[in-house]
């Protein structure tokens, strides 16, 4: 079981790392070669049809632990969904924010807790979804269980083509 004094040591590290290297999380090639990760489609199907969802992965580099996974999908009655998988170790009792650029912040609970994470489903309706489509960075400020914000930058290039893919 992870104590809460490593899971505090690797938000903080998280926060400072991803506030050194954002938007793009870039590897030690120069900046100029490496363009900051986009989304891409991951499809599973049984074989008579496809679920597929855009996704976008945070590591950190430094442990290369995930930060934080985003998972955009369309539901069967076709509205759009945002689950965002979170570390453990988060403050249960403060919304997570998400925010495009510098628009307004929203809020929204975390769902639940599972041996991997925390989740938090995010209905994509406009206006955020529009903003998600033209915009360059998704700011996520979560707490940590002393209410030490953290910011995770998610970038959004490749968003709204990687969606479309997995919208069809």
């Amino acid at each position: 079981m992870v104590s809460e004094i490593s899971v505090r040591r690797r938000l903080a590290i998280l926060g400072l790392a991803l506030a050194l290297a954002a938007p793009g999380l870039a590897s030690p090639a120069p900046a100029q070669d490496t363009p900051p990760s986009a989304w891409r489609v991951e499809c599973a199907g049984d074989g008579k049809s496809l679920d597929c969802r855009a996704i976008q992965q945070m590591i950190n580099r430094d442990d290369k632990q995930l930060v934080a996974q985003l998972s955009a999908r369309t539901t069967p009655d076709k509205s759009a969904i945002l689950l965002i998988q979170l570390p453990l170790g988060i403050s249960l009792t403060e919304p997570v924010q998400l925010k495009v650029d510098n628009g307004a912040a929203e809020r929204y609970p975390v769902q639940t807790c599972t041996n991997v994470g925390c989740i938090v489903n995010v209905p994509l309706k406009d206006p955020l979804m529009a903003a998600m489509r033209t915009g360059t960075l998704l700011k996520i400020s979560i707490q940590d269980a002393s209410k030490r914000t953290i910011n995770i930058d998610v970038p959004l290039l490749g968003f709204a083509l990687a969606f479309d893919k997995a919208a069809k």
